[in-house]
């Protein structure tokens, strides 16, 4: 006979929806266990924002060695060690993941390492060697990377933004296929390494998510670093050849390159849990919630990037948090308007509501609001001064969305994500007093622009 075990609730996903619920689950008293197939933290941790991020860092660092002489401190004999940059980066990640293990021991919270499968709605199987009677579900089962037709990604030349973080040397060159977030992001972080960096997106702009405009002074900053921008351009073939990969590309135009990353997005990763077998509805993959982010059985909840909406870490602790609040009573609804975008370029890009097009599209009255970083003196003395911060606002001096282009603005963007979610008027915000000399400053005399 298969043992059993009940719980209050059972977690589907160690990821950063997963562990905060189940984290916030454990500190209100429940009983919870947390359903893992693979390392804990998920893509996030595991395959994303940390090592990506970690990545980043080092390349940051590099930027700032290169630039040192016009701080007048000369460098001499410093060298990429991309092996150790890639230790570093391990490093990171596994100390993170051993933290949040050690938190569910200190929480009591039971990880259950294994395939989960419904049998029921109370009912959920971990590989036939286990039954788990849970009250309540939550599906937190992440994401997992979109490939294209006629590309075989082999995770050796032809690699996902899952294999590309283990490739162990750089390459002289790589055509980067798709120009969102996670292209631009690597395109970026390759280019700063010296390798030669081709983007392909098929849409008229990158990170269509973001303004015209923020799309536009990107393409000239990743430009003028030596990167090549194709935008409206589909790849429709790789092959191989002497060593090389010949990218056949719309327009009858070919890129060799040693390596090519696919980037085009991802996709809910809901495969193998049978969700359709007990009435849990699913479209394309995706989890179907009401605004409470129940399911369409009453005691199974999902969220996250298995459900739609914006595929970020930070949307899936926020939606973790709230699915808990509902199955503790307090009936909370999804509000994704005060959701943050950060995108770590260089320059940064960070957003919190709507942007100027679509603020003009459905405010007619709205009022738009820039300052440059130019204009800062903690911009210049840093020697930043490429951006701006824009405040879209209406008549009434209400905001409507903040976006960031230029130095820390992925970190900036909080305090524009606070004024909007607490309501605050941009009369009152351009009367905060800000430290000087911050880089927060710029968010004050957008908003005395404003006014």
């Amino acid at each position: 006979m298969i043992p059993a075990k009940e719980y209050d609730l059972a977690v589907i996903g160690a990821g950063p929806g997963g562990y905060i619920a189940a984290l916030y689950a454990s500190h209100k008293k429940l009983r919870v266990c947390v359903i893992e197939k693979a390392d804990v933290g998920g893509a996030c941790l595991n395959r994303g924002c940390i090592p990506t991020k970690a990545l980043i860092n080092s390349s940051s660092i590099l930027s700032v060695i290169k630039n040192a002489p016009s701080f007048g401190i000369d460098v001499t004999g410093y060298s990429l060690n991309y092996p150790r940059v890639l230790a570093r980066k391990n490093e990171v990640v596994g100390r993170l993941r051993t933290g949040i293990e050690t938190l569910f021991r200190s929480g009591n919270i039971d990880l259950v390492r294994g395939h989960a499968k419904f049998l029921g709605p109370r009912m959920i199987d971990i590989d036939h060697e286990l039954l788990i009677h849970p009250k309540h579900t939550i599906i937190a089962v992440g994401s997992k990377v979109s490939g294209l037709p006629g590309i075989d990604i082999d995770e050796k030349d032809i690699l996902s933004s899952d294999g590309i973080l283990e490739m162990k040397d750089l390459p002289k060159s790589i055509v980067i296929v798709g120009g969102g977030v996670i292209g631009c992001e690597f395109a970026n972080l390759f280019n700063s390494f010296g390798v030669k960096v081709t983007v392909v997106e098929l849409t008229d702009r990158l990170v269509p998510t973001q303004s015209r405009e923020a799309s536009k002074k990107l393409e000239v900053a990743l430009k003028k670093n030596g990167v090549d921008v194709m935008t409206r351009a589909s790849v429709e073939a790789v092959k191989k050849s002497g060593g090389l990969l010949n990218v056949s590309i719309s327009g009858s135009k070919t890129v060799s390159a040693e390596k090519v990353l696919v980037s085009v997005g991802r996709m809910a990763a809901t495969e193998g849990l049978d969700l359709e077998h007990y009435d849990i509805r699913a479209e394309k993959g995706s989890v179907v919630v009401n605004e409470n982010l129940r399911t369409t059985v009453n005691n199974i909840f999902a969220i996250g990037d298995c459900v739609a909406g914006p595929q970020l870490a930070h949307r899936a602790s926020y939606d973790g948090i709230l699915a808990c609040d509902n199955i503790l009573g307090d009936s909370r609804k999804t509000d994704y308007s005060n959701c943050p975008s950060c995108i770590w370029t260089e320059p940064e890009i960070a957003s919190v509501g709507l942007t100027e097009e679509e603020a003009k599209a459905n405010h007619p009255d709205c009022k738009v609001a820039k300052f440059p970083y130019l204009g800062s003196g903690k911009a210049y003395l840093l020697g930043k001064q490429e951006g701006y911060a824009k405040i879209i606002g209406d008549a009434a001096g209400r905001i409507l969305g903040v976006e960031i282009f230029g130095y820390g603005a992925c970190e900036l963007i909080a305090e524009a994500v606070l004024a909007k979610t607490a309501g605050i008027n941009i009369k009152d915000w351009a009367r905060a007093i800000h430290g000087h000399p911050t880089l927060s400053e710029i968010l004050q005399e957008a908003a005395q622009v404003f006014l």
